[in-house]
């Protein structure tokens, strides 16, 4: 996987500017597909105006919850209603996931796309069973994510899935993916890229080419998004995209479970 430059991130920032605005209308797009999925989760909330209790709340890389411009949505779970804080320019979150999908990749993330999908995600999130401290972002976590890209537009959906399983092939090809121990190689994953922003923030353009610049940093976070569509990719081919078949099951039988995504993963592999 080739990191973006920071020629590349400054390129993207003209189109990856959010608004409050924006995200609010993401935020009502996604709203009834996230209360007909989570169905019976649904009703045990105190709904707002007939959605789910969450709110944008717009932030900068300063004010990014230490963040910086490595998040671009995070959200306080246990609140009610659950503040759902933004990002107001998303360049280096689309720069690092559009890196995952490979070169035939370039230029195809698009802005209102990638804010439905984060959005209906962390949306759905604070609302799903509990998994009694067993759930791990790059299996549990995928879950959400890949409901939300189900909810886009067909031919747009169809499109991110197949970026996705490029990205997961091109990492199996080139021995990214770990056969055996899958999960703790997704864990080690996820817990490199989460020391990465207790190294220091990332806001601002200078501390996004010096974080680019440094390999050790950047690396680290990079490769959660190649996690990612292995486990996008694993879901979507084992259950389909028709996500109202199978998300009964989902949500309320194997979300639960530890071993989340670990035999759709093995099959793949396999």
């Amino acid at each position: 996987m080739r990191l973006p430059t920071p020629a590349d991130v400054a390129a993207l920032r003209p189109r990856f500017g959010v608004t409050g605005d924006a995200a609010r209308a993401a935020l009502a797009g996604v709203q009834p597909y996230a209360r007909e999925a989570l169905g019976i989760h649904t009703q045990r909330q105190t709904l707002i105006d007939g959605d789910l209790p969450a709110y944008v709340v717009m932030t900068t890389p300063e004010t990014n919850g230490g963040w910086g411009e490595l998040m671009p949505v995070w959200f306080k779970a246990y609140e009610r209603p659950v503040p759902l804080y933004c990002l107001d320019n998303w360049a280096l979150f689309a720069a690092l996931y559009q890196a995952s999908f490979g070169p035939p990749a370039s230029g195809a993330v698009d802005r209102d796309a990638l804010l439905r999908v984060i959005v209906g995600a962390d949306l759905l999130i604070p609302f799903l069973p509990g998994t009694d401290g067993a759930g791990r972002f790059l299996r549990h976590g995928i879950l959400p994510l890949l409901l939300a890209i189900l909810w886009l537009p067909p031919a747009v959906r169809d499109e991110w899935l197949a970026l996705h399983a490029a990205g997961a092939r091109q990492a199996l090809a080139r021995g990214a993916v770990q056969r055996g121990g899958e999960a703790a190689w997704l864990e080690a994953l996820e817990t490199d890229a989460w020391l990465v922003p207790e190294r220091g923030p990332v806001a601002g353009q200078a501390a996004v080419a010096a974080f680019l610049g440094d390999e050790d940093r950047a690396r680290p976070y990079a490769q959660l998004f190649v996690g990612i569509c292995v486990m996008v990719t694993v879901l979507a081919e084992a259950w389909g995209v028709d996500w109202r078949r199978w998300v009964f099951q989902a949500v309320n039988v194997g979300y639960r479970n530890p071993s989340f995504g670990l035999p759709e993963l093995a099959a793949w592999l396999g």
